[in-house]
């Protein structure tokens, strides 16, 4: 199995929850490697947002299509069914950890200074 990379520099600003995507790399270990951020990943970012005022659903939608043939359809589908407790279908299970991973890539964005998130909701409390 291997050991799964710990969620670097995550400040949960994109998204509350990434059980799905911790468990995705828990149970694919060294096949996850492709998934795991790079330099070009937030220079994406940095492109798609000096094009113009960009929403964060505009930036976490081009980052999810760029991620998507990175992400391990086998891993996908069993981190799906042990976080979920459901059988997903092989597109949604890949579009899920995507999406959670341009979250990340987001918030690691954030963190090297390139761009400046908002939390999305307030802890209660």
């Amino acid at each position: 199995m291997g050991s799964s990379p710990k969620l670097f520099l995550l400040s949960r600003k994109v998204f509350n929850d990434y059980s799905l995507l911790e468990r995705y790399f828990e149970v694919c270990g060294e096949e996850a490697s492709e998934s795991i951020p790079t330099p070009a990943d937030v220079e994406y970012v940095k492109y798609l947002i000096s094009r113009g005022s960009a929403s964060l659903e505009y930036v976490l939608n081009e980052l999810k299509k760029k991620l998507l043939d990175r992400v391990n359809v086998s891993c996908s589908l069993r981190a799906a069914r042990e976080v979920l407790g459901i059988d997903l279908p092989e597109s949604h299970a890949v579009a899920l950890v995507s999406v959670q991973l341009a979250g990340w890539v987001l918030e690691i964005a954030e963190a090297l200074g390139v761009i400046k998130l908002k939390p999305l909701y307030e802890e209660a409390g």
